[in-house]
């Protein structure tokens, strides 16, 4: 899948910009691309996710920040593809989940 469209469908998913915490909203990948484009891009952001999540920042990170900006450097190193938006809405999510 083009790594615009992930980028952005990750932004979207996750809520980056638009909540006050992680939504992680079906409804608005429709809204943004159609359903037919919605399934294939769900279905790869969170897979997306799971290799984010899959981290283990969140039991070796110190604070918060440190944890991450560990588990962002592990998935940039993983997909330099993904824009940096992305992964900082990934970051945000995985935060959240763990503080």
């Amino acid at each position: 899948m083009d790594s615009e469209i992930m980028t952005r469908a990750i932004v979207v998913w996750t809520g980056w910009g638009r909540t006050p915490w992680p939504d992680r909203d079906e409804v608005s990948l429709v809204a943004e691309f159609g359903p037919e484009l919605a399934v294939g891009v769900l279905s790869e952001v969170r897979r997306l996710e799971d290799e984010f999540y899959s981290s283990e920042a969140s039991r070796a990170a110190l604070d918060l920040k440190a944890m991450g900006e560990q588990a962002a450097a592990e998935f940039r190193e993983t997909h330099p593809e993904i824009g940096e938006e992305a992964v900082q809405a990934l970051a945000w999510s995985y935060t959240f989940d763990f503080k």
